[in-house]
């Protein structure tokens, strides 16, 4: 199972899914020139990938889409009926084949096992994907406020998580941006902040070893070294999940630029014990008092 980033945060998402024949797209998020681009940087076959599956309708999700259609290239799309609704009418008529699906639903994608959950989020009816294979597991979790707790079991463990560590919370605070896109960030229906996601990765893996490829980090309300600090903190053994081996994908808003996180968690963690700080013990509590509740990466490709 090959994983493909081809772009990740709040100016594109787009990730191309290979497992020996079978290939598929998780959204498209970025201009059809961009997609194109990427694949060749891979050495893939645009004209290769007929379906997509569609988490929700917003346009850093869905640019792309039209212009697929267009080139005759995807024939098959998996989206919800409220993400169906809101479409433009130029883009429905252009799908050959619309497969409406809902959240907890389970199907087929060629021989791929395919499960939906609901996300918080504020679109139409957006959901996330958990797709396995023989014995591969893989977790779509992105743009989302929080996970509720009933979707634990059916994320837990997996091989690789695409799972979203958006922001710093004091940082994006401090930032110049309107009071109520903070507010809309921070809110249930946002996206996970750093606690937020390290806090949800360490409660769903117990059994095995992850993979984590870290998606849509804030280009200005958030850094690496934020990340590490919420990673180290909050769970009860960093080496469990692996986020470094010939470099770790992180990914920022741009989509373009993806930034190598180098060191081992197993070497900086070795014979160190680690406190919790102040500070992160007062974003850890407002985080959770606010819900309910590696990558082998090399150039945005993981083998899960």
């Amino acid at each position: 199972m090959e994983i493909f980033v081809l772009a990740s945060g709040s100016k594109g998402n787009m990730t191309y899914l290979k497992v020996g024949h079978i290939k598929l797209f998780v959204d498209a998020g970025i201009s059809y020139k961009k997609i194109k681009e990427k694949m060749e940087s891979y050495q893939e076959d645009l004209f290769d990938v007929h379906t997509i599956l569609i988490t929700h309708e917003h346009s850093d999700h869905i640019m792309g889409l039209k212009m697929l259609l267009k080139h005759k290239i995807i024939k098959d799309v998996y989206l919800t009926q409220g993400t169906l609704n809101v479409l433009s009418d130029d883009i429905k008529s252009l799908i050959p084949n619309i497969h409406v699906i809902k959240s907890e639903d389970t199907f087929k994608v060629y021989d791929l096992d395919v499960k939906t959950f609901m996300v918080s989020h504020d679109a139409a009816e957006p959901i996330g994907y958990v797709i396995e294979h023989l014995n591969k597991k893989v977790c779509f979790v992105n743009d989302t406020g929080y996970v509720d707790q009933a979707y634990y079991e059916l994320l837990s463990d997996a091989d690789c998580y695409l799972l979203e560590a958006n922001h710093h919370p004091t940082k994006l605070m401090q930032s110049l941006r309107p009071f109520m896109l903070k507010k809309r960030i921070l809110g249930e229906k946002g996206h996970l902040s750093n606690d937020d996601a390290a806090w949800l990765v360490n409660a769903l893996v117990k059994k095995k070893n992850s993979k984590w490829i870290i998606t849509h980090i804030s280009e200005d309300c958030n850094s690496i070294l934020d990340i590490e600090e919420a990673i180290v903190n909050i769970f009860d053994d960093p080496t469990k999940i692996e986020l470094a081996n010939k470099g770790t994908l992180f990914l920022d808003e741009i989509g373009d630029m993806p930034l190598f996180y180098r060191p081992r968690f197993s070497e900086c963690c070795k014979n160190v014990k680690w406190s919790e700080s102040e500070e992160s013990r007062r974003r850890r509590s407002m985080s959770e008092s606010s819900h309910t509740q590696e990558c082998s990466a090399a150039h945005g490709r993981c083998l899960a």
